[in-house]
């Protein structure tokens, strides 16, 4: 699956990136512009502007209108099949897919971007959970 995210959704297009889709987001894209994206890269538009989704709709171009403001509810909303492979495997900063620098660091070829897996993968790996079904508590 690949993915165009409107202005409204950053978070939501970062985890994307950090799940392993490609997804394309930029907020300075007009409407007409994600549309066209959409339209010739056979991408998914997601978006919270229901005037944007109408229209994306009345094109045929496959949209989801996103309903949470929690990001983390949005992503259980797309109903995702998450693949173990890929989770990591692009940079959330530009989309680029990483090279790896060791076995305990990537690099995105694109902007430079380093990656480890500190200690802020125990909350993505609970999210991940999650996002597969578990129960999830903010902490």
């Amino acid at each position: 699956m690949k993915f165009i995210v409107d202005a409204m959704l950053g978070r939501l297009a970062k985890w994307l990136r950090l799940l392993g889709y490609d997804t394309i987001y930029d907020k300075t894209i007009t409407d007409d512009e994600l549309i066209n994206i959409a339209k010739n890269e056979g991408r998914i538009l997601l978006t919270r502007d229901e005037i944007l989704f109408k229209k994306a709709i009345k094109q045929n171009i496959n949209a989801k209108l996103i309903n949470s403001t929690d990001f983390m509810r949005a992503l259980k909303e797309l109903d995702l099949h998450l693949d173990e492979s890929i989770i990591g495997s692009r940079c959330i900063l530009c989309n680029t897919i990483l090279t790896t620098e060791n076995s305990n660091i990537w690099k995105c070829p694109n902007c430079g971007k380093l990656y480890w897996q500190g200690k802020h993968w125990k909350d993505i790996n609970k999210r991940i959970k999650f996002l597969k079904g578990d129960n999830y508590v903010d902490s």
